[in-house]
């Protein structure tokens, strides 16, 4: 028996703290079987003035093997003493910036190919990497941003350093200038469909394939994000865990550049103050027509 976890809130986003999950369990006759529980999500509140409404589709297979592994409910995210960063290529996060892009597809990194993907956070900050970036994976339209980022990467270079016994070099800092929530979380079934997404990506045909035919035993999962622009970037010195190829970083609460931005007095839920303080990078009409738009595709 499949399980299918859909969190559906019809009210505005800004007006919820618990969130009605339905649960749809389909037996092997195609019946389905409905109950209702409810998560509280009071820690992720999005910005006083949104007007975007929530529907994160989240398809659990645990009990055939596969698919998404929930470490935790949203709503441990503030109860934690880490805020989640999603490691993301640097002109990926200018896209999302930009307004050129509103998704993520994720199957896990090669730190993470048995398990797969795991959605771990709703909100998170994008962590800019220049792992695995390359010219050839994003199309030609975008390589003049891709030229103006790997410019400033290079112009930042004194300030590699080299870890202990001679391992590659990394960057001593990074410069976090965005976070999102997930608006919409679901699994991307067929190439057919891959294709029909074309239009809210900035990656190409070749591209966006070899990462749905990587490690086919787990599912290419969308991440639909809304994107927001924080007023002043956020310098985090780098630490040797975070090395490697894999999705999520965790950054302590009470890191001291943290600690820092906020001026000594990190609130209780960051995120929902960062929201209350910062603009959307797309307005709520035209993300709500464009989030339409996907959902409508898978």
């Amino acid at each position: 028996m499949t399980s299918h976890f859909n969190l559906d809130n019809n009210t505005l986003v800004n007006n919820h703290e618990n969130i009605r999950l339905n649960t749809t369990k389909v037996n092997s006759e195609n019946k389905r079987i409905h109950s209702t529980n409810y998560i509280n999500t009071a820690s992720s509140s999005p910005a006083p003035n949104s007007q975007i409404s929530v529907d994160n589709n989240v398809k659990n297979n645990q009990n055939n093997g596969g698919g998404i592994h929930q470490s935790s409910n949203f709503d441990s995210d503030i109860k934690s003493n880490f805020l989640g960063a999603l490691k993301e290529w640097a002109v990926v996060c200018k896209a999302l910036e930009s307004g050129d892009q509103i998704l993520l597809f994720r199957k896990g990194g090669i730190m993470e190919f048995r398990n797969g993907f795991e959605l771990k956070f709703k909100d998170f900050f994008l962590f800019p990497t220049f792992e695995h970036q390359a010219r050839e994976s994003i199309r030609p339209e975008y390589h003049a941003v891709l030229n103006q980022i790997e410019k400033n990467n290079e112009m930042n270079e004194v300030e590699k350093t080299t870890t202990e016994n001679n391992s590659p070099t990394i960057k001593r800092y990074t410069e976090v200038t965005s976070f999102v929530e997930i608006t919409h979380f679901g699994e991307v079934s067929t190439l057919d469909r891959l294709k029909e997404l074309e239009d809210f990506h900035i990656w190409t045909d070749d591209y966006v394939k070899t990462r749905f035919n990587y490690n086919p035993k787990k599912p290419l999962y969308l991440l639909l994000l809304r994107t927001y622009k924080l007023k002043k970037s956020i310098k985090i010195l780098n630490k040797p865990q975070w090395i490697g190829c894999k999705s999520w970083i965790q950054i302590d609460s009470h890191d001291q550049d943290i600690d820092l931005y906020f001026d000594n007095h990190t609130p209780e839920n960051p995120f929902a103050y960062l929201k209350s303080i910062s603009n959307p990078c797309i307005d709520d009409d035209k993300f709500n027509k464009l989030s339409e738009k996907v959902r409508s595709i898978i």
